[in-house]
């Protein structure tokens, strides 16, 4: 249940010289063959009961919290729940059943992304062919569970790569001159810059291998030249990655270079959200130093309402750190007081509008 989110940043940043240069020697060897999609039984979108069907005709699995509620079947708040690098829908377990227990009118439906390590295609485990994809089967996983409970308030919620993924699916949708595809956002452990000291040859070498080798993979240990990295005050990433089912050795240089690319537009993608934003991140995580945190909540300028929930001792795996059961809790607080926060709202902007 651990997510080791963006730990190809970090390795990037703090990786000695050599290792970076023996990494970007041994790719050519372990290039992996292109791969077809898979045809599934259903070519239309639907949600099932443990899976769903994307626009390609490709099915993934999915996780959903929903109590159940003698007043009401239906939740007030879904929660659209996106996981980490390397991770899967699992990681939500912690905050879905406690919303079962304590906000029982909000659910949770958490879906394993496209690449990562429960995705059908093997080969396409640890690859991205285009971000595009993330996109739209953020989107379209989106409008299956609308359709489930067409009258709750819909939140997108991301963990580091997932903040990635909602993040710059938000703001496609808003330059191409869409509606708020949700009525709210949660960012926990966003990476919203590159560290200061990561050298820009670098990211430019690595861009430059990954367009002569785009499907080259590279291992984790490789990348970090060794470093283990603290993922939480009593586990550090190679510890989890010994004991996770879905954890994925080697990634393309494409989906390293895709994700970069996602975490230089978070400032961009920021100053086009119209909806109330959380953002929660700790004081040890290894991948955003708080700082970059602060600066990025600045470019939340059109926002009706924004709140961060800063954690000192924090490390980049919150739900699962030491102070879980404060974060969680805040997380289905704020969750459980939106209805009231988006009715306020729109009063607001009702009356606004009388006065024009």
């Amino acid at each position: 249940m651990k997510r080791y989110t963006a730990h190809f940043f970090a390795a990037w940043q703090r990786g000695g010289m050599a290792a970076f240069l023996c990494s970007l020697l041994a790719i050519s060897c372990q290039i992996k063959p292109n791969y077809s999609l898979v045809t599934h039984v259903y070519d239309k979108p639907r949600l099932g009961e443990k899976s769903y069907t994307t626009t390609d005709a490709q099915t993934f699995p999915y996780r959903k919290f929903v109590a159940f509620r003698k007043k009401s079947s239906h939740p007030d708040t879904v929660v659209i729940a996106l996981h980490g690098f390397c991770g899967a829908s699992i990681d939500y377990e912690n905050l879905g059943n406690y919303l079962i227990k304590e906000h029982p009118e909000v659910a949770l439906y958490a879906y394993d992304i496209r690449g990562q390590g429960f995705d059908p295609v093997r080969e396409r485990r640890g690859d991205i062919d285009e971000p595009a994809n993330w996109y739209r089967d953020l989107h379209t996983f989106t409008d299956l569970v609308r359709k489930n409970h067409p009258r709750a308030k819909i939140v997108w919620q991301g963990e580091s790569m997932g903040a990635l993924i909602l993040s710059n699916a938000y703001l496609n949708n808003a330059l191409k001159g869409g509606e708020p595809p949700c009525d709210a956002i949660v960012l926990s452990s966003p990476i919203v810059g590159v560290r200061g000291d990561f050298s820009e040859w670098k990211r430019t070498a690595i861009h430059g291998v990954g367009m002569i080798f785009p499907r080259a993979r590279l291992s984790l240990k490789t990348l970090s030249g060794g470093e283990n990295v603290q993922m939480t005050a009593t586990s550090t990433h190679a510890e989890q990655s010994e004991t996770n089912a879905w954890h994925i050795e080697r990634h393309t240089l494409r989906l390293l270079t895709s994700m970069d690319a996602m975490i230089m537009k978070m400032k961009q993608s920021a100053e086009t959200f119209q909806v109330p934003v959380l953002i929660l991140h700790g004081g040890h995580d290894y991948f955003t130093p708080p700082g970059d945190v602060v600066e990025y909540y600045k470019h939340l300028v059109a926002v009706p309402e924004k709140h961060r929930c800063f954690y000192p001792e924090g490390h980049h795996l919150l739900m699962y750190d030491e102070q879980k059961e404060k974060v969680i809790s805040d997380i289905g607080t704020w969750l459980s007081d939106l209805p009231e926060l988006l009715a306020q709202k729109k009063s607001k902007d009702m009356q606004s509008a009388n006065r024009r």
